[in-house]
């Protein structure tokens, strides 16, 4: 349930499960699909939220808004708590003339009375700022920040990047120029209108469907095809859409 400053309260972890593929993910007749792409792990690897240069504490308040810096006038935040750690994720966009704009997407942990930065991604936006959520991605009370970078299309985001509770990005998938839907189960349903796992090129006219669940200790892709583009697209409703309003707060 959402509380407070946009923050998410966690139930007790269960343990990994794989998620049950949603009804509309299913093999496709079209050509190029890669069976060898289903079941390899995913990671955090190619990421921009890096650790920071030096340390860097500010004192812990329950708004994450504390956590606002002199010099960005537009600041959003949602605050994730899990069993394994309270992160709070920031996207701060800097004002002035049309343009880029100076954007940092940052990641602040909590530690006793101190919230600890511990990831950042400073870069120039096109005025256009990171989609933020806290989400309950697994339906496991393990909920964790999700950072998509957005591009010049509105309503679809270039990079997708998971932050658990530890501070750490655990999963990282470039979209292109796509979108993010979680299913009634729990996972991910990633789109985008090109393929970077599979060898054989993309159809066309059409985007690469992944089904991403957490398996075996790793996320995993748990389903590829290829869909039609209009079939793609009516699963759009956002550039990130959790049907589950109880287990998803967007930034605020």
């Amino acid at each position: 349930m959402a509380t407070g400053c946009g923050t998410v309260r966690s139930a007790t972890k269960h343990p990994p499960r794989r998620s049950p593929a949603p009804s509309q993910v299913r093999r496709s007749s079209l050509p190029g699909a890669d069976p060898e792409v289903v079941g390899i792990s995913l990671s955090g690897d190619g990421t921009d939220l890096l650790a920071p240069s030096r340390p860097l504490y500010k004192p812990y308040r329950r708004s994450c808004h504390s956590l606002a810096d002199p010099g960005f006038g537009l600041m959003k935040c949602v605050v994730a708590s899990a069993p394994d750690g309270t992160v709070a994720g920031v996207v701060e966009e800097g004002t002035g003339a049309a343009g880029p704009r100076p954007e940092r997407d940052l990641v602040w942990r909590r530690k006793g009375r101190q919230w600890e930065l511990v990831l950042a991604h400073n870069f120039q936006s096109a005025g256009m700022p990171t989609k933020l959520f806290a989400d309950d991605l697994e339906r496991d009370g393990d909920t964790k920040l999700v950072f998509i970078t957005t591009t010049a299309k509105p309503g679809f985001g270039r990079d997708l990047d998971v932050v658990e509770g530890t501070g750490r990005v655990v999963l990282w998938r470039y979209l292109g120029q796509g979108f993010v839907v979680v299913p009634p189960p729990g996972g991910l349903v990633t789109y985008m209108a090109g393929s970077t796992l599979g060898p054989s090129p993309v159809p066309p006219n059409s985007y690469d469907q992944l089904l991403i669940g957490y398996s075996d200790g790793a996320w995993r892709v748990l389903s590829q095809q290829y869909v039609p583009v209009r079939a793609a697209l009516a699963q759009h409703q956002g550039i990130f859409f959790d049907p589950d309003h109880q287990a998803v707060t967007p930034a605020r």
